[in-house]
Parts: C-alpha cells; structure tokens; sequence
C-alpha cells in the first residue's frame, strides 16, 4: 500500500475521490458541519470525513470548483475555518504538481497560523512559532533522504501531535 502523502488520494473506504488534488484536514475543538460549511462557502468540496475519539479528518478538493473561471487558485483560507479553541493540521499533499514540488503542512490554533513547513525543507519552518515541530522534524532530517522521506514525516508529525492514523486501501 502506498503511504496517503505519496500520491493523488484516489480511493478512500471504497469511495472515488477522483482526479483532484486532495488536502487532509485534521480537526478537533470544532464540529465536522462547521468545517464542511466553510469549505463549502469557500467552494472547496469535502470528499470524506472520519470521526475520531480526540482529532477527526476531512479530505477536501485542493482547488476551488470554479477556479477555471474565478481564477481562485489559492489555498483555502483555513485561519478562517478555525474558531477560539480549536486547531487544524493540514496537509496539502500535491501543492503544484506541475512544478513537482513536495507536500507542504500548516498548523492552525484559535483562528490564525501557528506554524508551517514544505516538506522541502521541513525545518525551515514559518508563522509565528517556526520551530513547534522542529523536535519531531530533525530526528526524519538526521535520518537522510529517502523514498520514505515523506512518509516519515508525515508519521513524525503524526506522532507529535497524536493524530489517528490515517489508513487507505
């Protein structure tokens, strides 16, 4: 099985997300109807979710459904989606597959960035706590490159945060 972050996620518990760039949300401190609501209104269209006992999922189309025409190809605006209380983990797993750059992840807490990274160059992190995942991040750089490289940070971050895992036929 290929790890989610190393490709389009086409499949999900039996379902066709189809060919669209998917962004995984992890969630917890707001409701699954909150979140959908404002992707929605953000014309950004939820493909799957998965209730969990402390964090939950939302996968989501990456780009907004009528970007052809609004020329909207920005990312959603996830400081919005994130009310007092609550936090996001956001893994935008295909940022430009034209240009082939890798995954990049955002953390979200009470409304506004925490912090974020490219997996390019995961230490290099920015927002306003650069280096909150710094400790999980370097032990995958010390590590080297890899076929893996993303996988493994994908599950350093996973552990660092406590996240569910995430599993895909």
């Amino acid at each position: 099985m290929r790890h989610w972050i190393a490709g389009p996620l086409g499949w999900t518990h039996g379902l066709r997300l189809g060919d669209e760039e998917t962004n995984v949300v992890f969630f917890r401190g707001t409701t699954l109807d909150a979140l959908t609501r404002g992707l929605l209104d953000r014309h950004r269209r939820p493909r799957a979710y998965a209730k969990g006992d402390d964090w939950c999922v939302l996968m989501h189309d990456m780009l907004a459904w009528d970007c052809a025409d609004t020329g909207d190809y920005e990312g959603a605006d996830y400081a919005a989606l994130c009310p007092p209380g609550a936090e996001l983990a956001v893994f935008v797993t295909e940022p430009c597959v034209a240009k082939a750059h890798g995954p990049f992840f955002a953390y979200y807490r009470d409304g506004s960035l925490h912090t974020a990274f490219s997996f390019e160059s995961p230490t290099d992190g920015v927002g306003p706590a650069p280096d909150h995942f710094l400790p999980a991040v370097t032990e995958v750089e010390e590590d080297g490159d890899g076929d893996d490289r993303e996988e493994r940070l994908v599950e350093a971050i996973t552990r660092f945060l406590d996240l569910p895992e995430l599993e895909l036929p």
